[in-house]
């Protein structure tokens, strides 16, 4: 359960940081995430992308190995972010 929260608190530093980000001239580095930002809009496209991914990681990955891998990635994603802000 603690991998749970600790996966929505990163989701949601890693939607502020991203958007925090593009708001300082930063650009996306994913061109599938870049191509839905310019189509839908980025707090649109982070809104229904994190929900999704929250919703499936509490169906299939509570108490399970593949949440703290997705943890690992997602601290390194944020702190890019961080580090990127910091260094405008």
């Amino acid at each position: 359960m603690i991998a749970f929260l600790l996966f929505i608190l990163l989701q949601v530093a890693d939607s502020w940081t991203t958007v925090t980000a593009l708001n300082m001239n930063g650009r996306e580095l994913n061109p599938w995430l870049n191509y839905l930002f310019r189509k839908f809009g980025v707090i649109q496209t982070l809104m229904v992308l994190k929900g999704i991914s929250i919703i499936l990681a509490g169906l299939f990955l509570v108490d399970h190995w593949a949440m703290w891998f997705l943890i690992s990635v997602y601290v390194l994603v944020v702190g890019h972010n961080v580090y990127q802000i910091r260094k405008a």
